[in-house]
């Protein structure tokens, strides 16, 4: 053992620690966190972005996507984002395709589970609306945005977006406000929220992380950026608690839904807005079965639990099945 020459330290003073009564720590003013106790885990099995030279196991075929769907469903996903596919794995409105997914999962769910998607794809407004006005869809997203992917643009003009909120309301559907980057905060404000368009309670998704989205390079931009979002959609949205969906997107992948689920918002996973199982490693994902038995996992190690599609619907104020 080594000798240590105290004598230098004799002036060196020790703690102090004196107890007032037989509490020595009192934990009162520590409350309990209000994080609600259930979360949605929506599964977006193949989306529009990303294609088998990316990751292989992207979901083309439909009978693939219903087979990914209806795993992902029974491992714990309370609702799903339907997207198909061309025979090229390019986005597609092929309206025989989305009807046999949905037609799929309500033949196996029923109202057990919900159904949304993308009223995007057609040559007129009235075609684009048809997964709507058919009954294919519960709620769809309004992009109120104009974003580079990559090398590719995606925008919808202020007339699209209002005109997609009053259609989906008048079917009786939810409107999803989607947003990329804060400024798509702002136009969703003026377009819909501002005239009074959108009927409140909102639902906001934030799809940021992606190429041309919000940037989320490392864990403390990731961090920092999706509580500003959060903090510009409480700015416009004068609800106590918004209802908020953050997709795991780009590299962030499950790091950003984690974090999401410390934030008492739901989550939207699977292989439309990432292929990364982790973003420390280039680890594809395989399937969206496991990609949504993870994410189950660690909601309930943070003390929340799945919600069903019933539970989901009630939570973003739709009316039941």
């Amino acid at each position: 053992m080594s000798k240590v020459d105290f004598s230098k330290y004799k002036d060196v003073p020790t703690i102090f620690f004196q107890p007032f009564s037989e509490t020595i720590v009192e934990t009162i003013s520590h409350t309990a966190w209000q994080v609600p106790d259930k979360v949605g885990i929506i599964v977006a099995p193949t989306g529009a972005f990303y294609s088998k030279k990316q990751n292989p196991n992207q979901p083309y075929d439909v009978d693939e996507i219903i087979k990914e769907s209806i795993e992902s469903v029974e491992a714990g996903a309370c609702s799903v984002h339907v997207h198909v596919r061309d025979e090229n794995g390019f986005p597609s409105g092929d309206r025989g395709q989305t009807e046999k997914v949905v037609k799929a999962l309500r033949d196996r769910f029923g109202g057990d589970i919900h159904i949304d998607g993308e009223a995007l794809f057609g040559e007129s407004f009235e075609e684009m609306m048809e997964p709507v006005t058919e009954d294919f869809y519960e709620s769809a997203a309004v992009n109120c945005h104009a974003t580079f992917f990559g090398d590719t643009i995606s925008y919808l003009a202020p007339q699209t977006c209002k005109a997609t909120v009053e259609v989906l309301q008048a079917c009786g559907k939810k409107p999803l406000l989607a947003v990329y980057n804060p400024g798509d905060i702002d136009d969703t404000y003026r377009w819909v929220i501002k005239p009074g368009l959108v009927k409140p309670p909102l639902s906001w998704i934030i799809v940021a992380g992606m190429p041309g989205g919000a940037p989320m390079w490392d864990p403390l931009s990731m961090c920092e950026t999706l509580i500003y979002l959060l903090k510009r959609i409480k700015d416009v949205d004068t609800s106590e608690h918004p209802s908020v969906t953050v997709c795991s997107c780009g590299r962030a992948s499950f790091y950003l839904t984690t974090l999401a689920i410390m934030l008492g918002c739901n989550v939207r996973v699977g292989k439309e807005d990432s292929i990364y199982m982790l973003p420390t490693c280039d680890d594809l994902i395989v399937s969206n079965k496991a990609v949504v038995e993870k994410t189950v996992a660690i909601a309930r190690m943070l003390g929340r639990e799945p919600m069903t599609g019933h539970e989901y619907r009630k939570s973003i104020s739709m009316k039941p099945f």
